[in-house]
């Protein structure tokens, strides 16, 4: 059974957590650096609080939600919605919430609704995330050159619809 992941607006009590999740996702990068854990740690939470200024500075509208499961803070997930596009900002899990089927669960509300809406989507992912597979999975396709980060987008079901080769009308499942 797939456990059932609830959003909540991320707050300004959350900012702790928000940090435990940036750091369970980006110290891995950082340590064949050899710092000291302390190091370690300010120099993150100096990036995290860039990554957020910038966030918040680039998608104005965006919506910043914290991933709950049982009512516990497990992960983090922004979104800029506009028209006919919803494009996910960031997606992350702490380190024991992945691989449970919780963003499977998350990305696949998303993609019911985009395709209710008849949007697409869009993400960037680093090219080495093996998230990238699930991504694929749900229809998503690299964009653009590739590169550190990699842009992914996934059609509308009208443009799927409309793209040489695709099967019309009812038959068509996505």
């Amino acid at each position: 059974m797939i456990p059932r992941a609830t959003l909540r607006p991320a707050g300004t009590d959350d900012g702790e957590f928000l940090f435990q999740v940036f750091f369970h996702t980006r110290q891995g990068e950082f340590a064949a650096a050899g710092w000291a854990p302390a190091e370690l740690e300010t120099f993150l939470r100096a990036q995290h609080d860039l990554q957020d200024r910038s966030y918040r500075s680039a998608y104005p509208r965006g919506e910043f939600q914290v991933i709950e499961l049982d009512r516990a803070p497990v992960g983090r997930l922004y979104l800029d919605r506009g028209p006919r596009i919803i494009h996910i900002i960031d997606i992350a899990l702490l380190p024991g919430c992945r691989g449970r089927g919780l963003g499977t669960e998350l990305l696949g509300a998303l993609t019911r609704e985009a395709d209710a809406l008849e949007a697409r989507m869009s993400l960037e992912v680093e090219a080495a995330s093996p998230a990238r597979r699930l991504y694929r999975r749900l229809g998503f396709q690299e964009t653009g050159a590739p590169g550190f980060h990699q842009r992914m987008e996934r059609p509308s079901p009208r443009a799927l619809a409309m793209a040489p080769g695709s099967v019309p009308g009812p038959e068509r499942s996505l």
